[in-house]
């Protein structure tokens, strides 16, 4: 047991770690990632008052799956 709860902290720690070494997205790409997310957003009927954590999860899936970090905020 000890050593599986070791083993969970070890890979929180880890991923912290591997978030705060990932470069920033260049401005320009967060833009064209937000504009994207929007476009999907309106395809899903995704509703006003949930658009901005959409397009925010969104954008933030499209960074992290780039290598980048994510952001805390989206200009809608």
């Amino acid at each position: 047991m000890k050593h599986s709860i070791l083993a969970i902290l070890l890979a929180l720690s880890s991923s912290v770690y591997a978030e705060d070494t990932l470069p920033e997205a260049p401005k320009e790409l967060v833009k064209d990632f937000t504009e994207m997310c929007l476009n999907w957003a309106k395809e899903d009927d995704t509703a006003t008052e949930e658009l901005k954590a959409y397009v925010l999860n969104c954008v933030n899936d499209e960074l992290t799956s780039e290598g980048y970090k994510k952001v805390t905020e989206v200009k809608i």
